[in-house]
């Protein structure tokens, strides 16, 4: 069948799809289902495999939908093999990204992307479920495999309420999301420690929120706004020249750029020159910003190497300054009471795509226990 007729197909099955028929789906692959931990961190990224090979099975019924490589690690060609990959990034990610069903329950660029340990199998030429189970996964690749084995022997009448599973589930994720954000943009009365919190959480995207949250109290003036954190960090992001993890921007145009680095992270004199390259490719910055969670990261000996260092003296790197999110914090604070901050990162929270579902799930918890 043509690539646009299945396209167009599967974009108006999941406008139609509300319910599926459970009792028409094989109890083994239910319980392997049941088993998969949608949402949670890692566990997004080959979802939409899934998705792919089922959708590919139900189109191609004679076709082995484990076949997930078209080429082996020899770039031969694998008799009977498809690049599972391409299909989903050309078809699965910009469906469900249309509807907003990616969030949470798959990758929004590619199951293989993230997915390393699926790519590393190529050599086995099928995605067969006798594999070493030694490779690190944060997802269960095991489990995966016995799923798309499964598809791989359901026919066509089954395959599609399958198809009918995987969007019923998306659009069980997007409304439990759409409900938390409701609940994350309205004004609450919550007060508790903002560090303490990221201190027992780790998610790079949240210490970003926290940071951005910072940045718009101090910048909260009429033609400047923060920009990023609706931005993936990838190496994509990377490649496409943002000044920064986060940008304060006036009139449209970058002032500031904000590197981030989370509380397992720390800067080196190779941070130093890509941000002088980042300076020299934007010449209206009027500075650049490290802000590091880590207190300790802010105050090594390296760091007051680099201060003290004709590097950050002249040239380019005069405008680069190094600040810990403590200090950042502070500063913040006796403009803004703790609540305020807490309401702007809540809305921040849910703006950036990245962040931990368990992270959004634990700061709402401790708004709505906090006392209104």
């Amino acid at each position: 069948m043509d690539s646009n007729q299945i396209r167009k197909e599967l974009d108006e099955l999941i406008v139609e799809t509300v319910s599926y028929d459970q009792d028409a789906l094989p109890k083994r692959l239910l319980s392997y289902l049941s088993m998969w931990k949608w949402g949670k961190y890692g566990w997004v990224s080959p979802a939409s495999l899934m998705y792919t090979a089922a959708w590919r099975k139900y189109y191609y019924p004679d076709i082995d939908c484990c076949k997930i490589w078209a080429s082996d690690e020899n770039n031969k060609p694998i008799p009977g093999g498809y690049s599972i990959r391409s299909e989903d990034e050309s078809i699965s990610i910009p469906l469900l990204a249309k509807h907003d069903l990616c969030e949470g329950f798959c990758s929004p660029n590619s199951g293989m992307q993230g997915s390393r340990a699926i790519e590393k199998m190529r050599t086995l030429k099928r995605l067969d479920t006798d594999f070493d189970s030694a490779q690190r996964t944060l997802f269960d690749l095991k489990l995966f495999a016995n799923i798309m084995n499964e598809i791989n022997d359901l026919q066509s009448p089954k395959l599609l309420e399958l198809l009918k599973y995987f969007i019923c589930t998306a659009k069980e994720i997007k409304a439990h999301r759409d409900a938390v954000n409701l609940t994350l943009n309205q004004e609450s009365a919550a007060s508790f420690g903002v560090l303490d919190f990221l201190a027992e959480v780790h998610d790079p995207e949240l210490t970003k929120c926290v940071v951005a949250a910072c940045m718009q109290v101090i910048f909260d003036k009429h033609g400047i706004s923060i920009s990023g954190v609706d931005d993936y960090k990838t190496a994509a992001d990377a490649r496409a020249g943002k000044p920064g993890d986060l940008t304060v921007e006036k009139g449209g145009n970058p002032i500031l750029a904000i590197e981030v680095k989370d509380k397992t992270q720390k800067i080196d004199w190779n941070n130093i020159e890509r941000a002088k390259r980042i300076i020299t490719a934007h010449p209206d910055l009027k500075g650049f910003v490290f802000v590091l969670e880590s207190r300790d990261a802010a105050t090594n000996h390296l760091i007051n190497e680099m201060v003290t260092s004709s590097q950050l003296a002249t040239g380019e790197g005069k405008i680069i300054s190094i600040m810990s999110l403590f200090s950042l914090y502070q500063l913040v604070l006796p403009i803004e009471s703790e609540n305020a901050i807490i309401n702007i990162t809540s809305k921040f929270i849910t703006m950036a795509p990245a962040i931990k579902p368990e992270t959004k799930e634990k700061w709402l918890e401790k708004i709505v226990n906090q006392p209104q």
